[in-house]
């Protein structure tokens, strides 16, 4: 076999979250000698010290200025010299035009993308055929930079998609070609999270949490996409109706200290545990009784599936790829986002009815073994990218 450079661009980031853990998953597959990795990231590289030792003798991390024009990503490609580039997207605007038609004229013949997030819906068209409303919709701003997005899905031999809902935006909105564009599900090793009684137990000791007490999970970023005020509010009234429930939150971010001050005003020091970033949260969903995700945006979160691997029962809002993994009243409960009444229920319901709790507990480990283990859902990536 000839040897073949393999490119990975991230979106510049402060953070290590979901989508570098997915290209983690990725490489460990990417093992065969002929393939040579190389990780671009911009800035700050937030990925070596994530690394373990294999990961570190098998890709080259290369973290370079941000390329601002489209002679800038040119040099950035060509000298990188790769037969395969995937552009990571963490959000729709991660990557400008100007990077795919770089990959493009480097000569890349195998270009992809890989979209985590759902996208935000373009502004609706401008109303009325006069001649101006004509103009702004054939010129005008939203015109440009809806084609400024789709340039991607055009010049990608395949965008790649970690939920439906995410794919279904991306076509319908932006126009993406729908035979490009395809769905891969995220997927997490069912052998690694796994449920774990005596785990869990010593989390709870050392929390000062009793075995009997209803104990929610919820492991998120703490930013204004996840929620986590609506989480905090939801906990509070439940624990105002005399029902032992307690939360951990695992996690960090930008709204930490508003978020703690937050809990402390509500009387919550003793319900609420942030517990910060994680190397490992699979002690902490053990622990749990049921996982809990506020968000108002998501793709498909690994958090959800990690907890369901966990046997979690979830509660999720409707939102991204979430209800594509929880089934409601199956798994979990799906709700709306943005509604406190709607979480404090769902919380309620779960907390009050333990024979029901316990059947979707049950169910949740059996369909994320079915259907979002990650060695079926990489080996699907894997062909799509290798093919």
């Amino acid at each position: 076999h000839a040897r073949k450079r393999i490119m990975f661009v991230l979106p510049k980031t402060t953070e290590f979250g979901g989508l570098e853990k997915h290209l983690f998953d990725l490489l460990r597959r990417l093992k065969e000698p002929q393939l040579h990795p190389l990780i671009v990231c911009f800035d700050q590289d937030m990925i070596s010290s994530h690394m373990d030792p294999d990961q570190q003798a098998q890709v080259v991390v290369k973290c370079v200025k941000e390329p601002k024009s489209l002679w800038d990503w040119l040099q950035t490609i060509r000298e990188a010299q790769p037969d395969i580039i995937v552009f990571l997207y963490s959000w729709i605007e991660a990557f400008p035009w100007q990077a795919h038609v770089a990959a493009l004229l480097a000569g890349v013949r195998r270009r992809f993308s890989i979209h985590h997030l759902i996208a935000h819906l373009p502004a609706p068209p401008v109303r009325g055929w006069s001649p101006r409303n004509i103009l702004r919709g054939l010129i005008g701003k939203r015109a440009r930079y809806i084609l400024g997005v789709r340039i991607s899905g055009y010049l990608s031999n395949k965008t790649v998609c970690v939920s439906n809902a995410v794919r279904d935006v991306l076509v319908n909105a932006y126009g993406f070609p729908a035979r490009k564009t395809v769905t891969v599900h995220n997927g997490i090793s069912t052998s690694v999270f796994v449920p774990s009684k005596t785990c869990g137990a010593a989390v709870r000791a050392q929390l000062g949490v009793g075995p009997e007490d209803f104990l929610l999970v919820c492991a998120a970023r703490l930013a204004e996409g996840k929620g986590i005020d609506i989480l905090i509010e939801a906990v509070s009234r439940v624990a105002c109706q005399g029902i032992p429930c307690k939360c951990i939150i695992v996690g960090d971010g930008p709204l930490k200290e508003r978020l703690v001050q937050r809990a402390n005003i509500l009387g919550l020091p003793n319900f609420v545990f942030f517990e910060g970033f994680q190397n490992d949260v699979r002690p902490y969903l053990q622990a749990g009784s049921v996982f809990i995700l506020t968000s108002y945006l998501e793709g498909l979160p690994l958090s959800v599936l990690e907890a369901m691997a966990c046997g979690l029962p979830c509660i999720v809002t409707n939102v991204g790829g979430s209800a594509e993994a929880v089934q409601h009243q199956v798994t979990g409960l799906v709700i709306p986002p943005g509604s406190v009444d709607e979480a404090e229920n769902a919380i309620v319901y779960l907390a009050t009815h333990p024979d029901e709790c316990a059947e979707m507990a049950r169910k949740t480990r059996e369909i994320v073994v079915r259907d979002f283990d990650s060695e079926n859902r990489i080996s699907d990536l894997k062909l799509i990218i290798l093919s």
